[in-house]
């Protein structure tokens, strides 16, 4: 059908009131909250990636007293879980003062089962951790894209979500932008570290794709095997990152130490991390800014989804890519040149600016936001005056859901976007927690 013979159709009001109500969270208001919370985020999200490499980067002396890098990804990894545990405090203070009646209670049900994305949470976490060792921050950022595509054919074959036209030509976009982008692991590495060393980007670029896709597992199984009822998203980023953290100390850590390897005999020592840590104090400042941006991140996160839309919430995760590589660009040359951080412009890094735009725009027609003539349904009559209206990808189904764990995020039990109205007829979806602290839709 074309666009004309679209045009020409009979106007189904029904329908187009029914979008208007899917999409009416996506149509808030940018307020001076949501943008502080905005800004909040896009910059604690851009220093945490490239605070974790340049930890990385720093020589320091461990227990042999010789200087080298601090190549400690459990350590990294153990850090970021504790960077998660503060949400929890958070939300403690919110329900301080909130009234009794609007109160959420969570149970300590709850917060056991929370230990089983958590144990996931953490073998995807470390490989990822341990790719940025191989690659730039600006890289393994880019690279992470590809969690749309694995989340999104599993969601489609998997648990039998539908995705439109649109959608499916957003994930060959986004294929096309991840196959550039790693094609620039077969030129030399724009990362000074890793040029100085025999580590082969390829290894980090292979780690990203393993730990996404185990990502997107997780996220399914998630969906369709768990259920944690009323379970604010800030308790479940702090219990995960409270269970992460006891993992990694008393199990993780443990068995690295144990496992035969080149960190003074061991897979990694936590003695010679702490040792180098207590050695450099630029070192340690780098680690407390790097749990400090992780937790700032995770709120800020949370609190997009309250205060904006989820077209925002897409955005902040869109303009990292580019804020860490401009960012990691202008360390190099501008703010410490010859100093080894950051990350500088090859003939290769063509490449890597193509796939990014292809990206940035493969998400947006993934999401919704670029009209095109890939679907019937993307193109409606408008009420009133005749125009063609651009129909957005179902909530439960943006870039923002689908690259999150749907216990923080969840999906309608239909898999469909909720347009129910409630019986109160105040212009809010019928399983909408508005007292959550997180705008996110819960199963009902």
């Amino acid at each position: 059908m074309s666009s004309l013979e679209i045009e020409k159709q009979p106007l189904n009001r029904k329908v187009v009131e029914e979008e208007e109500a899917v999409h009416e969270e996506e149509n808030k208001g940018c307020s001076t909250e949501g943008l502080a919370v905005f800004i909040i985020g896009l910059i604690s999200g851009t220093f945490s990636a490239l605070i974790c490499k340049m930890a990385y980067d720093t020589h320091s002396a461990g227990l042999s007293g010789t200087a080298k890098p601090f190549t400690k990804p459990i350590m990294m990894l153990t850090l970021m879980f504790t960077g998660m545990v503060p949400a929890m405090i958070f939300w403690w203070v919110q329900q301080h003062f909130l009234p009794a009646d609007k109160r959420e209670h969570v149970s300590w049900k709850t917060v056991g089962i929370l230990v089983v994305p958590s144990i996931c949470d953490l073998m995807c976490t470390l490989l990822l951790l341990v790719a940025q060792l191989y690659i730039t921050a600006s890289l393994w950022q880019m690279m992470r894209g590809s969690i749309i595509i694995i989340t999104a054919l599993l969601k489609r074959y998997a648990l039998g979500h539908r995705l439109k036209q649109h959608m499916w030509l957003g994930v060959g976009f986004i294929t096309l932008a991840m196959m550039l982008v790693a094609s620039t692991s077969f030129f030399g590495s724009a990362d000074p570290s890793t040029a100085a060393t025999s580590k082969d980007p390829r290894v980090g670029i292979l780690l990203v794709l393993v730990g996404c896709i185990a990502q997107g597992v997780q996220y399914v199984f998630e969906e369709k095997v768990m259920s944690v009822d009323n379970a604010p998203p800030l308790v479940v980023i702090g219990c995960e990152g409270l269970w992460g953290a006891a993992l990694s100390l008393f199990v993780v850590y443990p068995l690295a130490y144990l496992a035969p390897g080149q960190d003074n005999g061991s897979f990694e020592d936590p003695f010679d991390a702490l040792t180098m840590i207590g050695n450099n104090g630029q070192l340690a400042l780098l680690l407390v800014s790097f749990v400090l941006t992780v937790t700032m991140y995770n709120c800020a996160a949370v609190y997009v989804t309250k205060y904006l839309s989820a077209i925002w919430h897409a955005i902040l995760d869109n303009f990292r890519p580019i804020t860490i590589w401009g960012l990691d660009l202008m360390i190099f040359y501008v703010f410490l040149p010859g100093s080894g951080f950051g990350e500088q412009w090859l003939s290769s890094s063509y490449l890597q600016l193509g796939g990014l735009v292809i990206l940035l725009f493969g998400t947006a027609v993934y999401n919704g936001s670029v009209w095109t003539f890939s679907d019937v349904s993307y193109a409606q009559l408008s009420a009133n005056e005749g125009k063609i209206i651009a129909m957005q990808t179902e909530a439960n189904m943006t870039s923002p859901s689908i690259t999150r764990s749907p216990l923080i995020y969840k999906p309608s039990p239909s898999g469909a976007a909720p347009t129910e109205r409630n019986n109160n007829n105040d212009n809010k979806p019928k399983n909408y927690n508005s007292t959550s602290g997180s705008g996110r839709y819960n199963e009902v």
